[in-house]
C-alpha cells in the first residue's frame, strides 16, 4: 500500500519515531520524546544528596489507569540497576521490540523529585515504536501487556550518561523515575479467532505469517465490494478518522499477478484510513485491530483510471489481503 497509499507514509512516520534512537539514517525527525523535552511542571527541588536507592517497593504509585498518577518515593536517590514494577496488570497485547505503542507517561527525576515531563498534562498520549527510547526505557516496556501501569526506575547509565539532558534538567549521574500506562500496542500479526480460508471467489494460504491468494478457477470478478474476515482480531475496532498501520498484499483478479506484498519486506506501512481507496476505507472500518482481512476490491473503488506506479490497469479488481496491526486516533 505504498504505493496504494493516496499519502507517503514519511510524514506519518515522523510522529512515531524518535530523536537519536533509530538505526535507519532515513527515519525523520521526532516529535515527541518522554524522555527528551522541556519540562512542563516545576516544584520545589528535593534538598541533600541522593541516597542509593535498592527496592523499586520504595516507591508508591497510586491513582486510576489512564489518570495522572500520584507518586511517591524517597526523593532525593538514585539506582545502579534499571528496575520496573507493574502496578496494574493489563490483558492486552504485549509489548514487543520495534513495534508501535499508545503511552501515557510522567516522568521525574530522581535526583531533584521534579516532574520533567507528563503527557497528563499535555493531555496528549504519545504515539511511538518500542525501541527509540532510552535504553532502560526500551528495556522496562518490553515484554508489558497494553492496559498496564508500569513504574519504571532507569539508571544514568541507561538513560543520559555521559552528557545528561539539558533541555529536561537532567545532569550526568541522574537517575529517571516513569510512570507509563500502556494505552495500545502494535499486533505483530493476525490474532484472534480464524474464521476462513478465503471466499466463494479467492482461496487464502498461509506460511510461516505470509499469506498468498489464488483466484478460484474460472469464477469472474465479484462487480461489488466483497469482504471477509479471515481472522478475527481482539483489539478495538478502527475508526473512520483513525490512522492504520498494516501488513499487506494487493494482486491483480484477472491476471494473478501481485502488485504489492509488504509481508516480504516485514515493515509495516502506515496512513490515514481516510487517504486510502475507497474500498479499503469501506471494508476496514470497524474490524478489528490484530484482524486478517481480505478485501476484493472492484476497479470503480480502486483507481477507475488505473495508476501508473505500481502498474494497474483502468478499472482492475484487486485481491487484499490486510492485517491490522495498530489504530490510533491522530491528533489534532
Amino acid at each position: 500500500m505504498r504505493k496504494l497509499f493516496l499519502l507517503g507514509v514519511m510524514a506519518l512516520a515522523a510522529s512515531l519515531m524518535l530523536s537519536g534512537c533509530s538505526t535507519d539514517d532515513q527515519d525523520p525527525e521526532p516529535t515527541v520524546d518522554p524522555t527528551d523535552i522541556l519540562p512542563t511542571e516545576t516544584q520545589p527541588p528535593v534538598e541533600g544528596d541522593p541516597v542509593l536507592l535498592t527496592s523499586i517497593d520504595d516507591i508508591f504509585v497510586d491513582g486510576v489507569f489512564g489518570e495522572d498518577p500520584d507518586i511517591d518515593g524517597p526523593f532525593p536517590f538514585y539506582v545502579e540497576q534499571t528496575m520496573s514494577r507493574v502496578i496494574i496488570e493489563g490483558t492486552g497485547v504485549p509489548v514487543e521490540e520495534e513495534v508501535a505503542v499508545e503511552l501515557h507517561y510522567v516522568g521525574m527525576n530522581g535526583r531533584t523529585g521534579e516532574i520533567f515531563d507528563s503527557s497528563y498534562a499535555s493531555q496528549q498520549s504519545m504515539i511511538a515504536i518500542n525501541g527509540s527510547f532510552v535504553e532502560g526505557f526500551n528495556k522496562s516496556l518490553t515484554g508489558q501487556k497494553a492496559g498496564s501501569r508500569v513504574l519504571m526506575v532507569i539508571t544514568s547509565a541507561d538513560a543520559y550518561d555521559p552528557d545528561g539532558n539539558d533541555q529536561a534538567g537532567i545532569m550526568p549521574g541522574d537517575t529517571l523515575l516513569f510512570v507509563v500506562d500502556i494505552l495500545k500496542a502494535q499486533y505483530v500479526g493476525p490474532t484472534g479467532q480464524h474464521l476462513a480460508d478465503g471466499n466463494a471467489w479467492v482461496t487464502v494460504t498461509d506460511s510461516n505469517g505470509i499469506p498468498t491468494a489464488k483466484v478460484v478457477p474460472g469464477k469472474p470478478a465479484p462487480t461489488t465490494l466483497q469482504t471477509t474476515v479471515l481472522t478475527q482480531g481482539t483489539g478495538p475496532a478502527v475508526l473512520s478518522t483513525d490512522v492504520i498501520y498494516v501488513n499487506y498484499f494487493t494482486m491483480d483478479y484477472a491476471t494473478g499477478k501481485y502488485i504489492e506484498n509488504s509481508y516480504l519486506t516485514g515493515v509495516p506501512e502506515a496512513d490515514l484510513l481516510a487517504n486510502l481507496i475507497p474500498g479499503w476505507r469501506q471494508a476496514l472500518v470497524g474490524k478489528a485491530a490484530g484482524s486478517r482481512v481480505l478485501i476484493i476490491v472492484p476497479g470503480s473503488l480502486a483507481y477507475p483510471q488505473g495508476n501508473a506506479t505500481p502498474a494497474i490497469t483502468p478499472n482492475a479488481t484487486l485481491v487484499c489481503i490486510v492485517d491490522l496491526l495498530f489504530a490510533f486516533q491522530p491528533s489534532a
